[in-house]
């Protein structure tokens, strides 16, 4: 069976296995409460116990795991796998590089330090950010190169605040220099972040004297819903106004 392990931060999801685990654990224990995260977080942290008294999974169990992973490939940001079991710690070295987050495996005498990692809080971001709420206009400065982790951070914000008014008068990005990406992932998530909001989105001012984005409006005017402009560096609060009138 399936039991929720509790005290653990909002964004932690905590399981401990014990004996058979079966498909009816998964669809009244597991999807309900993975499904509740992701309702209140882009991505959630998974901290998974298989401790001595774990028998395995029943053939519905394991067909009911193999469709979870499937469906919420992406769902975690970390996963702990806490472990006796050489077989499960055996999966989890060949498998653990398809999940898109963080996998590490500890063993039973390594509960606290599983948790210790599971519940880190999220490191200092480069890409600061400020959604007025008030004027519907979302800032964003990067400072550093950009990561994946930046985008779900903003979406974990933007996202509830769109859908309930509808969409932002507009977007302002105010960067001294062209930040760069810290990976394909981070890039990957960039475009789909650009793909799933500038529909709603009606004015985007670039603040910068970089070259390179200060030409971005004019080459992104053919791609974009939103109507892009570039200003520099000394013109933030004229590209705050234009955003405003938008």
């Amino acid at each position: 069976m399936l039991q929720l392990i509790p005290g653990l931060p909002e964004q932690v999801l905590g399981l401990e296995a014990t004996g058979k685990v079966g498909a009816e654990d998964y669809r009244e224990v597991l999807v309900p409460a993975l499904e509740e995260k992701l309702r209140r977080h882009r991505r959630a942290r998974l901290l998974y116990v298989l401790g001595e008294e774990f028998d395995g999974y029943t053939g519905g169990g394991a067909w009911e795991d193999a469709k979870v992973g499937m469906k919420h490939l992406t769902a975690f940001e970390r996963v702990a796998v806490v472990t006796g079991s050489e077989r499960v710690s055996s999966l989890v070295r060949a498998f653990g590089f398809a999940i898109p987050g963080e996998v590490r495996l500890f063993g039973l005498d390594g509960m606290a330090e599983a948790r210790a990692w599971i519940e880190e809080p999220p490191a200092e971001s480069d890409l600061h950010f400020e959604l007025r709420e008030d004027e519907g206009i979302l800032i964003l400065e990067p400072t550093g190169e950009l990561e994946a982790e930046d985008f779900e951070r903003v979406s974990a914000e933007l996202d509830p605040y769109l859908n309930a008014s509808g969409g932002l008068a507009g977007l302002m990005v105010v960067a001294r220099h062209f930040p760069g990406w810290d990976d394909l992932a981070a890039f990957t998530s960039h475009v789909r972040f650009v793909r799933e909001h500038h529909r709603r989105i009606r004015r985007i001012a670039v603040v910068s004297d970089d070259r390179i984005l200060s030409a971005l409006p004019r080459l992104a005017a053919v791609f974009l819903a939103a109507e892009p402009r570039a200003f520099a560096m000394d013109q933030r609060e004229e590209a705050l106004e234009w955003l405003r009138e938008g």
